[in-house]
């Protein structure tokens, strides 16, 4: 920055202001310099242009140069021959800087059509750019978080297998605070790891609700009926995904999410009045019908895998079902779950 710029300042110690106010006016545009001698006339007003500038240790031209700037914004004004400089009242002067950057914000968002058409024609068309690639862990983990960050009402998510990123409460806690619903079908195999389930329970707890199947037929993200993202091909690893837009595609997705969610039976939360009292059959069947083993339910449930076998027989018996499978799919159908 030159030399003679009126932000060059000295290494003074910042004015005695409230330091909860730093920053307030750097987010409504004004710069920092511009912040730091506002403060001090606001908390000492009455002072000529010198004084201020030797409370600083600034040159009386840098200071002079900087209260004209913010008297063109309305927060400071001048009395006298040798002018006296006074902060004007925040709740005027701050309110229109206010409401002149939410007009400036409106009018950005009006244009982010024009960015997207932009957007578009320097890259390939793709189904008329409702469907774009994205290639790459990082930039799928990085597309995902972006999605995930701006959902307003609904998260729908088939979770499977291979992942990019573990479950982040950093991210999904807050979605779930501010009101957004977020439905998850879970295939069996990604929750059979011991521990797995516990963690579910952070994010059932919260307000997710969570379903679980024995296989599900892609990894699939929505988000608002707005964005979908799933994997180009199933494998191990994934490498590559679709990013789709509003089409006759994402209703069809969305429309697939809503035929396995109706499917599945739910993970029961934690607070599972049959299970405070002691009944742990509906989240039995429910891990049943998800497929785990003996010793994963064993794991979840606290008990030893003989007292699991016990308990799939009696099941079995009641239900009059061959397979275990059989029988939490049985129950499911019966309304038990």
């Amino acid at each position: 920055m030159h030399p003679n710029s009126p932000y060059v300042y000295g290494t003074s110690t910042r004015p005695a202001t409230d330091p909860s106010v730093d920053g307030l006016l750097v987010a409504l545009g004004v710069p920092e310099p511009e912040e730091r001698v506002y403060l001090h006339v606001l908390s000492r007003p009455g002072r000529t242009t010198e004084r201020i500038a030797a409370d600083l240790t600034l040159r009386d031209e840098q200071v002079a140069r900087t209260l004209e700037l913010l008297a063109e914004r309305g927060l400071v004004c001048r009395r006298g021959a040798r002018p006296q400089w006074s902060a004007a009242a925040p709740d005027v002067a701050v309110e229109a800087l206010l409401l002149r950057r939410e007009e400036e914000l409106c009018r950005t968002r009006g244009r982010i059509g024009e960015l997207m058409r932009t957007y578009h024609r320097a890259r390939r068309p793709s189904a008329a750019g409702l469907v774009e690639m994205v290639t790459g862990r990082a930039a799928i983990a990085d597309r995902w978080r972006s999605m995930q960050e701006g959902a307003r009402h609904d998260v729908l998510l088939f979770d499977k297998a291979p992942h990019i990123m573990r479950a982040d409460p950093g991210v999904e806690l807050p979605l779930l605070a501010r009101g957004v619903r977020m439905r998850v079908v879970y295939e069996a195999n990604t929750v059979r790891a011991p521990g797995r389930l516990a963690e579910l329970r952070e994010f059932i707890e919260a307000g997710e609700e969570a379903r679980v199947l024995p296989e599900l037929p892609c990894k699939l993200a929505v988000v608002d009926d707005r964005w979908a993202m799933l994997p180009v091909s199933n494998g191990a690893e994934l490498r590559g995904a679709l990013f789709v837009r509003p089409s006759s595609l994402l209703d069809a997705l969305v429309a697939m999410f809503e035929v396995y969610w109706h499917r599945a039976p739910r993970v029961p939360d934690a607070d599972d009045p049959g299970r405070a009292a002691g009944d742990r059959r509906s989240e039995l069947l429910t891990l049943l019908s998800a497929g785990l083993t003996d010793d994963s339910i064993a794991r979840h449930l606290g008990v030893s895998p003989r007292t699991v076998q016990r308990w799939v027989h009696e099941l079995m018996d009641m239900l009059g079902a061959r397979t275990r499978f059989q029988a939490g799919i049985q129950a499911a159908r019966a309304g038990l779950l």
